[in-house]
């Protein structure tokens, strides 16, 4: 998409994600990727398990171009099409995505993901 045909409703959707931009690893943009292509199917239901409430909405902007959750603001989110349980992690633990897809799953964490059928 080239930036002019951005407007500004799509612009501002997705700069509030750009925190991801720098530095992010190439498993992030090839996890969002999956999500954008449909690879995945429709995705029904996210278990984000990052620092706070606040960094998964972060993470799920990214992977879902902007998205916003309609409800919530508590560990459970309603976004338009799928349901994100939302929790901080444990000392010592990685932070983790899991996307539930109708025809797969997508479990992101550190620098790499994978795709189960």
């Amino acid at each position: 998409m080239a930036l002019a045909s951005v407007g500004r409703r799509e612009f501002l959707k997705l700069a509030g994600a750009v925190w991801l931009l720098p530095g992010t690893p190439a498993a992030w943009w090839e996890a969002r990727e999956l999500v954008r292509r449909g690879r995945l199917g429709g995705v029904v239901f996210c278990r984000v398990s990052h620092g706070s409430v606040a960094d998964a909405v972060d993470v799920l902007r990214f992977l879902f171009d902007g998205a916003m959750p309609l409800s919530g603001g508590g560990p459970t989110l309603r976004y338009r099409d799928f349901v994100a349980s939302c929790e901080e992690t444990r000392r010592g633990c990685e932070p983790r995505t899991v996307l539930c897809g109708s025809e797969a799953t997508l479990v992101v964490k550190g620098r790499g993901y994978c795709v189960y059928p």
